[in-house]
């Protein structure tokens, strides 16, 4: 799996403006957070980490929305490694910025996961965070 994600990154940065028309908008951000989130199904954590935050450092302002979503995507990924504090953090950034910016998707995204903040309601965050999202 490894590989052929390696792979699908190459052929990618190989077509580099002569992609086809089906992943044209695909980015240096979108490439990032998607292959960290494949290497999250797969175990890798570390880099999967590392790359996610890679992505969202190379978005724009203007993809703000995006941003949120992918704070939302690392919330998950931190609750599935059993983190609470900086999954906390990472809703909290996405459920701030959907409000400033009007992005209910990433509302949505957020309080999609809330219920899986309550085994750790004590956690550091996890009360500010319920707060926000109750407001």
């Amino acid at each position: 799996m490894l590989r052929a994600l390696a792979a699908a990154e190459k052929h990618l940065n190989d077509a580099g403006t002569e992609r086809p028309a089906w992943c044209a908008w695909v980015g240096a951000a979108d490439l990032a957070v998607d292959s960290g989130q494949a290497l999250l199904d797969l175990g890798d954590t570390a880099r999967a980490h590392q790359l996610i935050t890679e992505g969202e450092h190379l978005l724009p302002t203007a993809r703000d929305k995006t941003r949120g979503v992918f704070l939302a995507y690392r919330a998950a990924s931190f609750l599935d490694l059993k983190e609470p504090e900086p999954a906390a953090a990472a809703a909290t950034q996405s459920l701030l910025l959907a409000h400033r910016i009007g992005a209910p998707r990433c509302v949505q995204l957020v309080d999609d996961l809330l219920p899986r903040f309550q085994p750790y309601a004590r956690a550091q965050g996890v009360p500010e965070l319920l707060q926000l999202a109750a407001a």
